[in-house]
């Protein structure tokens, strides 16, 4: 019968196996996002979401409340429904 091929490497010596590990520095970003100082929201179903920003981001408000418009400052102004 022949035999099976061997599993250990040429030189007979198991070779230790090792997880890869990544280390992330948070203190140092690769990416840096700086919000505008003014956000335009529109409603997406129970969300606000923000088009105005690269990165999106939206606020839950539920389903009772529906955004009817914006003050002169840019924020939201919601009226309580049912």
């Amino acid at each position: 019968m022949p035999e099976k091929p061997s599993t250990l490497p040429a030189n007979n010596k198991p070779e230790e196996l090792t997880d890869p590990v990544e280390t992330l520095d948070f203190t140092h970003p690769d990416y840096e996002f700086f919000p505008k100082g003014r956000h335009v929201y529109r409603q997406h179903g129970f969300y606000l979401i923000c088009m105005s920003c690269e990165l999106q981001h939206a606020i839950f408000i539920g389903a009772n409340k529906h955004m009817v418009g914006e003050t002169e400052e840019g924020l939201p102004i919601l009226k309580k429904v049912g």
